[in-house]
């Protein structure tokens, strides 16, 4: 069993190697999510006897924060389309993971009441993400993602490197796997020879999609992994795949994720 596979229920998503790495990170994030990132923080510092930075968290709430937004990545951060009870295991969750224990009942419980009531005052369906290329311009209608990308903001070389070191570093096996047999199966039919790869992209919202069971993939069904493979191609892609490729790449991932846990 690797380290992927074993993770306690309440272990970080995130584990950061230095604090500049942090923070890029955390500025992405709060710049794609600004309204629900103001929304999240109002909330978690309200609970004065809740002290939720501690020696291994020292940044507090923006690593609760940070760790939350990861868990809405199938909503895109919208909260209206979350329900009162999965909000609030949401944020039960995003509070042990950045304290590393399961917080208090009544400290989920008042978080969750504030963040039910700030979500009204915000029109999420009206919140907009232009789609942007790696120079920060707006991508043309006909090369546009099919859907919002969760990693929309990252237009610098220096953003690229440490969202992508913080994966590898995190979940090497897994993006190893997702590569390889994505590169394989080639969903959208354009990997040539001698080419870099084409799904690093893809890769990266994947890992994303399924940060609720910590991107290990022996977790996932093939059924929830076709799904949230549709989703993380559509975030990337301005066309839909080819559905034999992508079901090719469920049953590759599949294999591999069962030999390697083995």
């Amino acid at each position: 069993m690797t380290a992927e596979q074993s993770e306690s229920p309440v272990a970080a998503f995130w584990r950061f190697e230095t604090d500049g790495e942090r923070r890029i990170v955390r500025d992405v994030l709060y710049r794609r999510f600004p309204r629900l990132t103001d929304l999240l923080a109002d909330c978690f510092t309200a609970l004065p006897h809740h002290d939720i930075a501690h020696p291994g968290n020292l940044d507090g709430d923006n690593d609760v924060i940070i760790e939350t937004l990861v868990l809405l990545a199938e909503v895109n951060g919208n909260l209206g389309r979350v329900p009162t009870g999965r909000l609030h295991d949401i944020l039960g969750e995003g509070m042990a993971r950045s304290l590393g224990h399961v917080s208090e009942p009544h400290a989920t419980q008042k978080v969750a009441r504030l963040v039910d009531t700030g979500l009204t005052t915000i029109d999420w369906e009206a919140l907009t993400w232009s789609a942007t290329d790696f120079d920060g311009g707006e991508l043309p209608e006909d090369i546009r993602p099919l859907k919002p990308t969760f990693w929309a903001p990252l237009n610098t070389s220096e953003q690229y490197a440490a969202v992508n070191a913080a994966f590898t570093r995190r979940f090497p096996r897994t993006e190893a796997i997702l590569l390889e047999c994505l590169e394989q199966a080639d969903p959208l039919d354009i990997v040539y020879p001698d080419q870099t790869p084409e799904y690093p992209d893809v890769v990266r919202e994947t890992m994303t999609l399924l940060s609720d069971v910590y991107a290990d993939l022996s977790r996932v069904t093939p059924e929830r992994l076709e799904n949230v493979l549709y989703d993380a191609l559509a975030r990337c892609f301005g066309e839909p795949p080819e559905e034999h490729r992508v079901t090719h790449a469920v049953n590759l991932i599949t294999e591999h994720a069962t030999l390697r846990s083995s």
